[in-house]
């Protein structure tokens, strides 16, 4: 962009139910005023406006937002499979471009929106929010400390039940239908949800070289359960797992999706457990530093909607610096080629080297 702003003119793409996590923190943002909402809906749009108490402009259609020479940067929070078109105009209209994971359904479009990257003069990045949830990023300052020594495994397991009360965030009715198409989406929860944890444990140790995997397919595309994945991290004696499954008669407490995650990195001197991320069911402290007779405990904002509003404050921070945010267009495609590889695991039942996906 050739002129210098106070502050950077942000126009959300899509006003679905992520919309509600996926916002705060740009409002928040003294950097940051949204002027624009995009939704084929426009009562839906509208509706959020009078939410969140801003006075945006209201588009239908994507290519108003991108002839609007008043938005500097998009927010994509659409589905998948409009992802890789959405990404490329945005950028080729010199406009910063944050896109909702997963960034697309398979390695080609990821290489076509490389293509775009290289030669765009703004800022590209996929929103990951996990990468900012406070008692995640606790367990990396920790564990790149050397807190519990050299890791050797990674576990993050994940149970699906069902809400406890009423108090929770309400989900559009149209927000599963695209999930449940294969041909708009690449996959069930190991690929949708799965990236979270496949971000936040490469995030963590770095990349992965060989996967193996069980995903039991149902009736319910989107349910895969139980699976688990297991993989080798690169030039380590590292192991992951994650492990998920369905509990349909368990209440979980949470605000959010009826989940519950439990992460835990083992080492050679101790071990740090996150007991806490989407759902609220154990009452624990969210990061624990067990050193065999010593246990530490940490208090850190432990809300789930803080890593979303931390992802959109570094997008913010990202352009206005010139800086490049969490989960480039590197990461996003290592990240993709591991949740694919998932599936071809289980496929083959042999193990996979993710680099090979192409």
């Amino acid at each position: 962009m050739g002129h210098r702003m106070d502050k950077i003119r942000l126009a959300i793409v899509g006003c679905g139910t992520i919309s509600r996590l996926n916002v705060p923190g740009y409002l928040e943002h003294p950097g940051c005023d949204v002027v624009a909402l995009c939704d084929p809906q426009p009562e839906r749009a509208e509706q959020r406006a009078r939410d969140w108490g801003i006075t945006p402009r209201v588009h239908t259609d994507y290519a108003q937002v991108l002839d609007d020479a008043e938005i500097d940067a998009v927010e994509l929070l659409t589905p998948t499979d409009l992802h890789p078109q959405q990404i490329i105009a945005g950028l080729e209209a010199g406009k910063h471009v944050s896109c909702q994971k997963p960034i697309a359904s398979n390695i080609a479009e990821v290489d076509d929106i490389a293509r775009a990257v290289a030669k765009a003069q703004t800022m590209f990045r996929t929103t990951e929010n996990f990468l900012y949830y406070p008692p995640l990023v606790k367990a990396k300052s920790l564990l790149d400390a050397g807190a519990i020594g050299d890791p050797s495994l990674v576990r993050i397991r994940t149970i699906r039940g069902i809400y406890a009360d009423d108090a929770h965030l309400m989900i559009e009715p149209d927000a599963l239908v695209w999930r449940q198409n294969p041909k708009r989406h690449a996959g069930g929860v190991m690929y949708d949800d799965g990236w979270h944890k496949y971000a936040t444990a490469m995030w963590w140790l770095g990349d992965i070289e060989k996967v193996q995997s069980f995903v039991t397919k149902t009736d319910d595309y989107i349910a895969e359960v139980p699976s688990v994945a297991t993989w080798k991290f690169k030039d380590k004696d590292c192991l992951g797992v994650l492990d998920y499954t369905v509990a349909p008669e368990m209440p979980i407490r949470t605000k959010y999706y009826p989940s519950d995650e439990f992460f835990e990195i083992q080492g050679t001197q101790g071990s740090i457990w996150v007991t806490r991320c989407t759902g609220e069911m154990l009452d624990m402290p969210p990061v624990m530093l067990m050193k065999g007779t010593e246990v530490q405990q940490f208090q850190v904002p432990m809300d789930w909607i803080e890593g979303f509003k931390g992802a959109a404050r570094d997008f913010i921070d990202g352009i206005t610096s010139g800086r490049q945010p969490h989960m480039d267009i590197e990461f996003s495609k290592k990240v993709l080629q591991v949740a694919l590889s998932v599936y071809e695991a289980a496929r083959t039942e042999r193990a996979v080297d993710p680099t090979a996906l192409t």
